[in-house]
């Protein structure tokens, strides 16, 4: 039997009661935390760019993010509500979010921004802290004081310390979102000399033809890097919701396509990799992403298990989440990424189509056959229409996640991909794979 020394048990004893709480990472489920602002968004006729605000605006909670692109990204949800009669709920939701507390990697507060906001009514918010971070450190060892530990426009520390307008009687609990604690955004809390906000309707008409393109790219510092500036989506959409049935969007629950592999990424102990991870993978569904960047980050996605012990969980849904389904906003099939992966695993894989979307016409009234329509490495189109090889009988029911349907990447475990004439592997004819640009 192996025997511990006295020496190194009271060691041990040490780094458990003391090094371990300190580097503790107090996290959350970020995509909750623009949840009303997206359901609020959407009821006001935002459309598309919901989504893609929405994206940037949670990325910014990860523990990686710059300490003034949460509040750029609320900037960025003003912006549209403001283009959408100054819809009081979306302006009310952004000043919550803007006071969301983000995740920290060493249980120590994090710092707050400073620098002030575009918009007035953000003027005076700040975000909270989780309970369990300690309130005289922030992250990186800076003691109350230092650099970043006061918020902007204050003059000394917060009291309570980790307390915030919509929260003023302190911190709130590890993981929680502030939008589920209260309603109100704190205005009549914020503190003499960070100036006064004012009412949400006050500013519009000086910034209501200011587009959000510009306040989604300020804060492109997030994670989600592979989400494409919605600028194009800004100016497309309209258009597009106007038009008959070939223009309906049909869409996801992104989140959920990526959330199986992120579990089995924590179980496998990936730990703080996970997440930044999934939430790059989730954004390449959008209809604005890149026809590649879903392929990518199932790349990056089968590095990281090539890293934990070549983790068949993570693979195999990789795999999966390779052949999902992108949003496609006008409801025409999404065009074909046209390169090889990076990993052999993913080699003759690519996504399947809704079955809302027409089969015959790709995003930007593309015909079958044209650059993109078939898939790298086919020598001609897909059979049946919309199909990939985890589910080669056709194209999955709008809006479901590949991986609810099936828990294989190739049906019967055949590798070739499901499509007539697929038996050569090189004879890719399309030189370029480019959606659309309001794709």
């Amino acid at each position: 039997m192996v025997k511990f020394s006295t020496g190194l048990v009271v060691a041990l004893t040490a780094i458990a009661a003391n090094a371990v709480p300190l580097e503790k990472r107090i996290a959350q489920t970020i995509s909750a935390s623009t949840q009303k602002w997206v359901a609020a968004c959407n009821a006001a006729g935002g459309g598309e760019q919901c989504s893609n605000i929405s994206v940037t605006a949670f990325s910014t909670l990860l523990a990686a993010a710059g300490p003034c692109d949460q509040q750029n990204s609320a900037d960025a949800m003003i912006d549209l509500a403001k283009q959408l009669n100054n819809n009081a709920d979306m302006i009310k939701f952004a000043q919550i979010f803007a006071q969301q507390p983000r995740n920290t990697p060493t249980s120590e507060s994090v710092q707050y921004c400073q620098q002030a906001p575009k918009n007035a009514e953000l003027n005076g918010l700040f975000q909270c802290q989780f309970q369990g971070a300690k309130a005289d450190t922030f992250v990186g060892g800076v003691a109350v004081g230092g650099a970043g530990t006061i918020p902007f426009g204050l003059s000394a520390p917060l009291s309570p310390p980790g307390s915030c307008p919509a929260n003023p009687s302190g911190p709130i609990p590890d993981g929680q979102q502030l939008s589920d604690i209260t309603q109100d955004p704190g205005l009549a809390n914020i503190k003499s000399g960070s100036g006064a906000a004012a009412p949400p309707a006050s500013s519009a008409p000086a910034a209501s033809s200011v587009a959000p393109a510009s306040s989604v790219t300020a804060s492109s510092a997030a994670p989600a890097s592979s989400v494409a500036p919605p600028a194009s989506t800004a100016t497309c959409a309209p258009k597009t919701r106007k038009r008959g049935a070939m223009k309906k969007r049909i869409a996801q629950d992104t989140v959920a396509a990526a959330t199986p592999w992120e579990d089995a990424c924590t179980k496998a102990g990936g730990q703080d990799k996970c997440n930044p991870i999934a939430v790059t993978a989730f954004a390449t569904l959008l209809a604005a992403a890149d026809p590649c960047a879903q392929q990518d980050s199932a790349d990056a996605m089968i590095d990281l298990a090539k890293q934990l012990n070549n983790d068949p969980d993570m693979i195999r849904l990789a795999q999966i989440f390779a052949q999902q389904p992108r949003n496609t906003p006008t409801s025409q099939a999404v065009q074909y990424c046209q390169r090889a992966p990076k990993n052999a695993e993913l080699q003759g894989l690519f996504q399947c189509q809704f079955q809302g979307a027409s089969q015959d016409t790709f995003v930007g009234g593309v015909k079958v056959g044209s650059p993109g329509t078939i898939p790298f490495g086919l020598t001609s189109p897909v059979s049946p229409a919309g199909s990939c090889p985890a589910n080669p009988s056709g194209p999955i029911p709008d809006g479901q996640q590949l991986v609810d349907i099936t828990q294989q990447p190739r049906a019967s475990g055949s590798a070739a991909p499901p499509a007539s004439g697929s038996s050569a592997a090189g004879g890719d004819d399309s030189e370029d794979g480019d959606a659309a640009d309001c794709a």
